[in-house]
């Protein structure tokens, strides 16, 4: 029987899959961030039809609890974006829905081999969050359908540990070095520390210095509420307002003050494999500050590139789970 192997990386910006079925190729997809909860009757009683499985407008129940997922949650009380909120909080329900989902497309039920991706302060939570996905196996309900998911295995690392395991070049080597991986997400910086080979703990650390940090400081000066799609504009926007280009213009150099000043305060390190999409605009300041010891896991993002589905910035952030999916 074919072995779904999976790793979701719930990110704040977008929650990020990749996914192969047995030996086939590699499938990469992005959803929507939000989750919000609403009372467990709400779904049919506002005559979305049971049977609509489309993954940015569903929900998933379990006895206790019914969770909106997608751009369907955006709208309600709890979906907001808050820094202290832990990622494991709504995980649990963005991992179900995409598994369920996956499910219904396949003919028989199938084995998982689940991979996750939580920031490294949030790494304590993985045994709760493995023991609440054990505990839903078998009693979830996916936009009004009753099903069951076969965990195989589940693994859950902290972010960085896709582009250390299989992002690093082969010319180095990881039994004589001290490496880190360097990851720029949306509201978290992580900071993953090894030294020969092995996990550093006590050198690996968060923060809330994430390019979310840019995006209110680029809010405050230009009156723009929306925080994801102030995002998208500042990646992939080519014609730019200019109270837009100016307010980039000046907070850029700030942000990268407080990168820089979090970098400095880590240990010295051989080698850096950066990661995340924020760390795409920080690329020149980064490479100095590194003096060149620096990779981006370019081989991994060669694959990803050939995706019609993916452009250069989404393939950047999803090296990290790529990565891990290589190494399950």
């Amino acid at each position: 029987m074919s072995i779904l192997k999976i790793v979701i990386d719930p990110g704040t910006s977008a929650t990020k899959v990749t996914y192969r079925l047995g030996s086939g190729s590699c499938h990469f997809f992005a959803m929507s961030p939000h989750c919000a909860p609403v009372p467990p009757d709400y779904p049919q009683s506002a005559s979305w039809g049971i049977g609509s499985t489309h993954l940015e407008s569903s929900w998933v129940s379990l006895p206790d609890a019914c969770f909106l997922i997608g751009a369907i949650a955006k709208k309600f009380q709890g979906s907001e974006l808050r820094n202290h909120e832990l990622k494991c909080d709504k995980a649990l329900y963005k991992i179900l829905g995409i598994l369920a989902h996956l499910q219904l497309q396949m003919t028989q039920v199938v084995p998982i081999d689940l991979g996750i991706l939580l920031p490294f302060d949030e790494y304590l939570t993985k045994d709760l969050l493995e023991r609440r996905l054990l505990a839903a196996q078998d009693s979830i309900q996916f936009c009004g359908q009753a099903l069951s998911l076969h965990f195989n295995e589940i693994r859950i690392f902290p972010e960085g540990a896709g582009l250390l395991l299989c992002g690093l070049p082969k010319t180095l080597s990881k039994k004589c070095s001290r490496i880190s991986a360097l990851i720029i997400g949306h509201r978290n910086v992580s900071w993953l520390a090894t030294h020969n080979g092995s996990p550093l703990p006590e050198a690996s650390t968060t923060n809330n210095l994430g390019f979310r940090w840019l995006v209110q400081e680029v809010s405050k000066l230009a009156g723009h509420t929306d925080e994801l799609s102030l995002a998208e504009l500042l990646f992939h926007g080519t014609q730019l307002r200019p109270d837009l280009q100016q307010a980039i213009h000046q907070c850029l150099p700030l942000y990268w003050q407080q990168i820089h000043s979090f970098l400095i305060e880590q240990q010295p390190t051989d080698f850096v494999v950066c990661g995340g999409g924020a760390a795409m605009l920080l690329e020149p300041q980064l490479i100095q500050h590194f003096s060149r010891n620096i990779g981006w896991g370019n081989h991994l993002l060669r694959p990803l590139l050939k995706s019609t589905f993916l452009n250069p910035v989404l393939a950047r952030r999803l090296l990290d789970s790529y990565g891990l999916l290589q190494h399950l």
